[in-house]
């Protein structure tokens, strides 16, 4: 009678596939973490950073420019047409794109201009005696600046791409960084050592520790954060989702006796510093005022700034709503309450120049359809605005957690490489955990076209590491 060796065991066979299987998905979840890493950090440190400033901008422009956004409370104040004159006094080439009457007794009145040699600056009034208190060259505008680099790295529309290729990839290193963070039944206090590191340990386990129970809770954030941004980037959110939304979910209100003639821009182009447009508004076109009134109709003159921020509160526009002006005599005058702000909150209303009838109206309650809803609730979370001031702390708390998480990282990998090589991880066992890996790549191709591109390039120089 023969017996059985352990080895030849058939359950042995089975635990040993299983061991290796597991230890496959474990290396193709490190290589991918290790790629990722590798091109993501210096930008989601980045981005870490210059979101958090623009979390904390109340803050930072009270102390950055306080003595001319805040005033003594004004009782009664002078009349806008007069602050306005002062405006033109102070700066007489320039043109006024926008106003921003005062949110409460105790701010300036914000006027946005361009100068005759184009420079955009933010001009603020005190209501009180119309004296100009000063202005903000928005060119260097602390908030502009860190939105710039937030957005496109200050490189244009290829900065924009990268940014887009970095939100992909910083979903592909949330993802395995949790794969590699989530606890194995074999390792004792398993759950225990997940979210408690291990301080009194020293060198690689303590950062090991530190980097995989920071970096694992602010992970699902993270990967909240990273697909909330893809709507602002210049291919995906542009060119694919903007237009997606338009097209299918699109209830814009063009009232059917709108003398409007025709449409001459997208709302977007209509921004300035005061004046913002939800992301969800912001591909829609902008009607014209009727010219054939002021040609010889019941009126021949624009309403006054008076009257328009008296139409604005008789719409019942909210406290901090912008004003844009018209450009010429077929604009229009843009009532926006700017966002970052709740996306039930954000309001877009164009008023006829001449009588100021209300042209057209996009806003949650009236025009936003199931998608643009979605999309602007995302946003304005990702802006730490919609839910109130714990959404501001979560934000504020994900992003030094990151901050860490991206500063931890190199100095844990230093730790653990081998001396003399480049530490690397090494390829799965089974080349079919490489092929699932290409199935993912391909379905998040066709999803986000960048990051499927930039993964077929990653995958090609990994076949010849």
């Amino acid at each position: 009678m023969t017996t059985s060796t352990e080895n030849d065991s058939p359950f042995t066979d089975a635990a040993t596939a299983s061991v290796n299987d597991a230890a496959s998905r474990w290396r193709a979840a490190w290589r991918w973490h290790f790629y990722a890493a590798i091109f993501v950090l210096p930008i989601l440190l980045t981005l870490a950073v210059t979101g958090f400033v623009i979390l904390i901008k109340p803050t930072v422009e009270r102390w950055a420019y306080g003595d001319m956004l805040y005033v003594e409370t004004v009782a009664t104040p002078v009349s806008f047409a007069q602050q306005q004159q002062s405006v033109l006094n102070t700066y007489p080439e320039a043109l006024i794109d926008a106003v921003v009457p005062p949110r409460d007794a105790g701010r300036a009145t914000q006027f946005d201009i361009t100068t005759d040699d184009g420079k955009s600056l933010s001009v603020y009034v005190n209501p009180a005696d119309s004296a100009v208190l000063g202005h903000i060259d928005n060119d260097t505008r602390i908030d502009f600046v860190a939105t710039q680099i937030h957005g496109t790295l200050w490189m244009g529309r290829w900065g924009d791409y990268l940014v887009e290729i970095a939100g992909g990839w910083t979903i592909v290193m949330a993802v395995t960084g949790m794969y590699l963070w989530f606890p194995r039944k074999r390792v004792p206090n398993a759950w225990k050592r997940a979210f408690i590191p291990r301080f009194r340990e020293k060198g690689r386990r303590r950062w090991r520790d530190m980097h995989s129970t920071v970096g694992s809770i602010a992970a699902p954030v993270l990967v909240f954060l990273a697909i909330t941004g893809l709507p602002w980037s210049g291919f995906w959110g542009a060119a694919m989702w903007g237009p997606l939304i338009d097209r299918l979910d699109s209830g814009y209100n063009f009232p059917a006796e709108d003398p409007v003639s025709g449409v001459v821009r997208d709302a977007k182009s209509l921004e300035t510093p005061g004046l913002k447009i939800s992301w969800a508004n912001q591909l829609r076109d902008v009607p014209q005022s009727d010219h054939s009134v002021s040609m010889g109709g019941t009126s021949t003159s624009t309403l006054t700034l008076e009257q328009v921020v008296a139409r604005a509160r008789e719409i019942d526009m909210k406290p901090g709503f912008a004003i844009g002006l018209p450009a010429d005599e077929t604009g229009v005058f843009t009532l926006s309450n700017s966002w970052p702000s709740p996306a039930q909150d954000e309001r877009t209303v164009y008023v006829d120049q001449y009588n100021g009838e209300v042209l057209a109206e996009a806003s949650w309650h009236t025009s936003f359809g199931l998608l643009a809803k979605i999309t602007a609730w995302g946003v304005d979370a990702h802006m730490g605005r919609q839910l109130g001031v714990m959404n501001g702390v979560v934000m504020g708390a994900v992003s030094l957690g990151v901050m860490f998480s991206i500063i931890s990282a190199p100095i844990m990998y230093w730790k653990r490489r081998p001396r003399g090589s480049l530490g690397f991880p090494r390829r799965p066992y089974d080349a079919g955990m490489v092929r699932g890996a290409v199935i993912i790549a391909a379905v998040l191709g066709v999803l986000f076209p960048l990051l499927g591109l930039s993964m077929v390039v990653v995958w090609v120089v990994d076949h010849f590491l």
